[in-house]
């Protein structure tokens, strides 16, 4: 209660969530339990054999209540208020695995007087199985262009490209997340917007100017970078406050991010 009592205050930090439809309630499902359509389906059925004959009725009275109780009680809350989003229910996760072990357990009891060898080899089988299938993602999950939030190497990327007291404006000032993880290679760099940093406003990402006196700071600097997300939807005002006096000389994709250089169009004040 006094976390929720706490957060609370801090809510806007995930005002970019929108209103849930139903489909949304079933893509949670479709993603922890699945998520391709076999995957799904065998799950499914080893999690209703589960709950219809239970051997173990402590088990399902936990893991049941798990599965269905949170994302029931976020949905109908973010009805109300949006803040329904799959990361605030991954621990309702655990839930699946446990019911879906009771439905094979279910299973393997049944058919146990016929062999055990049998079904030793089955569950032998199954494993070996889903590795095979599982391996290809979790190879992909380690190659470094399935980070696309590897703000190490944006840091790099970007210390290499400009050069020591270059101005340089974050939009939104969300990506100035870079420098803060990796401060080294942007320590040179000259942070145009910034009225108060982080720590001394309070603030996770600090207080920046407005557009006039971000003009008058800019007076003359002949370029500035540029670090904008790559969503055109969430970028700021300070690309149009640079199209207005300068031009654009130079952009660079990186994951995540767009690198652009502005240079004045005409002469610097």
């Amino acid at each position: 209660v006094p976390l929720a009592l706490v957060a609370r205050r801090q809510s806007a930090q995930i005002a970019w969530i929108r209103h849930p439809t139903p489909g949304r309630l079933w893509a949670v499902v479709e993603e922890f339990a699945g998520p391709s359509v076999l995957v799904l389906a065998v799950n499914l059925l080893l999690l209703a054999i589960a709950v219809v004959r239970p051997h173990r009725r402590t088990l399902t009275a936990v893991a049941l209540p798990l599965i269905c109780v949170p994302p029931v009680l976020l949905f109908a809350l973010a009805l109300h208020r949006p803040c329904f989003h799959e990361r605030y229910l991954l621990f309702a996760l655990a839930g699946i695995p446990l019911l879906a072990a009771a439905g094979i357990d279910r299973l393997a009891e049944a058919v146990s007087g016929r062999g055990r060898a049998v079904v030793a080899a089955a569950g032998v089988l199954a494993i070996g199985c889903a590795f095979g299938w599982q391996f290809p993602l979790h190879q992909r999950e380690r190659e470094p262009l399935s980070r696309q939030d590897d703000l190490a190497a944006l840091s790099a990327a970007v210390g290499r490209l400009t050069r020591p007291g270059e101005p340089v404006l974050y939009d939104p000032p969300k990506e100035r997340r870079i420098a803060i993880a990796y401060p080294r290679p942007l320590a040179g760099l000259r942070d145009i917007a910034l009225a108060t940093p982080g720590p001394a406003s309070g603030t996770l990402y600090g207080v920046e100017v407005g557009p006039a006196e971000l003009l008058r700071r800019l007076d003359g600097t002949r370029s500035a970078w540029l670090i904008a997300a790559d969503e055109p939807e969430t970028r700021g005002p300070k690309a149009p406050v640079l199209t207005g006096h300068f031009r654009l000389a130079y952009s660079l994709c990186l994951p995540g991010i767009r690198l652009e250089r502005y240079v004045r169009a005409g002469p610097a004040h």
